[in-house]
């Protein structure tokens, strides 16, 4: 039996096993803090960041052209 797609089901990157910050509208994402410092990111141009209401583990990132990124917040370098 497979499943069907409905109209309204969206994907989304799992990134929440990547270290990321946020550097002005972007969000930079790597692998380890050893990549990021070499300059191996994937930036990520935000459009809208959703957190949640009661547990904050966790951020949707949606970008300039409506994908969306899942990141978690524990991963976050500052």
């Amino acid at each position: 039996m497979s499943k069907k797609k409905t109209e309204n089901e969206k994907t989304f990157s799992d990134l929440t096993h990547k270290s990321w910050f946020k550097n002005g509208d972007a969000v930079k994402v790597g692998d380890s803090m050893a990549n990021i410092m070499n300059g191996e990111v994937q930036s990520i141009e935000v459009k809208e960041i959703f957190v949640g209401d009661e547990f904050r583990t966790w951020k949707i990132v949606i970008d300039r052209e409506d994908k969306i990124h899942l990141l978690k917040t524990s991963r976050e370098l500052k």
